[in-house]
């Protein structure tokens, strides 16, 4: 059966869901960006934002840019919102950051990682930014991380040969692939899914990727702290 052992061993992973204060969800809030009536920050670490007790030694941006390590999965409606926010920022801010997006590989959750690798052998990321849309909100017999037949169903809608896809899908080269996403994964070993790191240091979760507006507040914050972190360490 295609990807059937795969398939199996998918499970959806907890998500981490914490309830917000009211002026979260006002567009307003987001238009005070550095500062509240207290003259404190609006943001801090656990408001807004965490942080790694060690940032991660990653290699940033040779150019000053900061980095944004997203990670997401496939059937996942915060990840799939929280992708467009974070491309809609980088796009926008192309000066500042840039954007790196992989998947996850958590314990049983290697579907995502495959399906994307597979995407980027054949020189289409953009087939996985359609498989994220198009995998989110199915009925368990017509999803795209369960379902062989839908998964046959979509790549023949897309103009993929099924069969093809399924050599290339258990191929050597994806499986390079997915060896280095997945050292990449554990290196920042992140306990929720969607997560946005920023420069290995400052983490954003789905109690702040809920929100477009909310998104780019905290972005514009923690880009903002973290330039100013570059500065005074070139002194």
């Amino acid at each position: 059966m295609l990807y059937g052992k795969l398939i199996k061993s998918v499970t959806l992973a907890f998500i981490f869901v914490i309830t917000l204060n009211a002026f979260a969800t006002q567009p307003q809030a987001v238009e005070k960006l550095q500062k509240n009536t207290k003259n404190e920050p609006l943001f801090n670490d656990g408001k807004g934002y965490y942080s790694y007790k060690k940032p991660i030694d990653i290699e940033l941006p040779k150019d000053g840019r900061i980095l944004i390590q997203y990670f997401f999965k496939y059937d996942c409606n915060i990840c799939l919102n929280a992708d467009d926010y974070l491309k809609q920022y980088a796009r926008l801010h192309s000066d500042q950051v840039i954007l790196q997006r992989s998947p996850v590989y958590e314990a049983n959750e290697k579907f995502t990682g495959q399906m994307h690798s597979a995407f980027m052998q054949m020189g289409r990321e953009d087939l996985s930014d359609f498989y994220l849309f198009d995998s989110v909100g199915r009925k368990d017999s017509m999803s795209l991380v369960k379902s062989n037949d839908a998964i046959v169903q979509w790549l023949n809608a897309k103009g993929i040969d099924a069969k093809a896809f399924n050599h290339l899908f258990h191929s050597d080269e994806v499986k390079t692939r997915m060896k280095q996403q997945q050292i990449l994964f554990n290196k920042y070993n992140p306990p929720y899914v969607p997560i946005a790191v920023l420069n290995g240091k400052y983490i954003l979760l789905q109690n702040t990727l809920y929100n477009d507006d909310y998104t780019y507040g905290v972005l514009d914050f923690l880009v903002n702290k973290l330039q100013q972190e570059q500065k005074e360490d070139k002194k």
